[in-house]
C-alpha cells in the first residue's frame, strides 16, 4: 500500500504534469491535447492489461506497479498510431516523453549517492543501502553484487517492462525504458559511472548494471 501512494503521489504532482507538457511541447496545443485526450481514453477503454491480468490470478505489488508506470507509454503510442503519426515518429515521441518522466520518477526515487558518506560505513552496511534502493523499482527482478565497497553490480534477469512489451506486442518501445535509465544517472548522479554491456530489451542474457563510485578529489 505504502508503494501504491507513493507512485499515486509522484503521477499526481510530477509524472502526470511533465508528461502532459513534454507532449505539448512536441505536438503544440491542439495536436497536443488532442493526443492526451485520446490516450486518457485508450487507458480507460482499451487497457490492454485488463486481457491480459484474466489470464492472471491475485497480481504481485511488482506486477500492478509496473503496469500502472508503464500503461501511459502504450496508451500514448496508441493514440499516436490511431492519429496516423508513422511508427517512427510514434516511437521517438514516447521515447521523448517517458525520458522525461522516467529521470523525474528516478530523481524522486534514487537519493544523490556520495562516495563520501558511504567510507563510514562497512560493507554489510552499504550493500543493505544499494539493496533498499533497488528494491524501489518493481520492474526488476535480479541480484546486488558489491566489489571492493566502491563498485556495484545489479543484474536484473528478468525485467517486467521488456515483458509486457513483449506479450503485448510493444517490442518496438521497450528500448526506451533502458534508455531513460542512463540519461538519468549521466545527467543527475556526477559521482558514479554507470555502464551496461547488454540488456534483456535488446535481446541479451540480463541487464548488467555497474556503477562505480567516484572518489571526489
Amino acid at each position: 500500500m505504502k508503494r501504491d501512494i507513493q507512485l499515486l503521489i509522484f503521477n499526481s504532482f510530477i509524472g502526470n504534469p511533465t508528461g502532459f507538457k513534454l507532449i505539448l511541447k512536441q505536438l503544440g496545443w491542439m495536436k497536443g491535447l488532442n493526443i492526451v485526450l485520446k490516450m486518457q481514453l485508450n487507458m480507460l477503454l482499451k487497457n490492454p492489461f485488463h486481457r491480459l491480468n484474466r489470464k492472471s490470478e491475485l497480481l504481485s505489488w511488482k506486477e500492478r506497479l509496473s503496469q500502472k508506470q508503464i500503461l501511459p507509454a502504450f496508451a500514448l503510442y496508441d493514440a499516436l498510431i490511431s492519429k496516423k503519426y508513422s511508427e517512427k515518429e510514434a516511437v521517438a515521441l514516447v521515447e521523448g516523453v517517458v525520458i522525461g518522466v522516467a529521470k523525474k520518477f528516478l530523481k524522486y526515487t534514487v537519493p544523490v549517492i556520495n562516495p563520501s558518506d558511504l567510507n563510514t560505513t562497512n560493507q554489510e552496511q552499504r550493500t543493505q543501502f544499494f539493496t533498499q534502493i533497488v528494491n524501489r523499482f518493481p520492474n526488476a527482478f535480479g541480484a546486488l553484487k558489491v566489489e571492493h565497497g566502491q563498485t556495484y553490480h545489479f543484474t536484473v534477469n528478468a525485467c517486467l517492462f521488456v515483458s509486457y512489451c513483449k506479450q503485448l506486442n510493444y517490442n518496438n518501445l521497450a528500448n526506451i525504458f533502458c534508455k531513460a535509465d542512463k540519461a538519468y544517472f549521466d545527467q543527475h548522479q556526477p559521482l558514479i559511472n554507470f555502464s551496461r554491456t547488454q540488456t534483456l530489451a535488446a535481446q541479451g542474457k540480463a541487464c548488467d548494471f555497474t556503477f562505480d563510485l567516484i572518489a571526489k578529489d
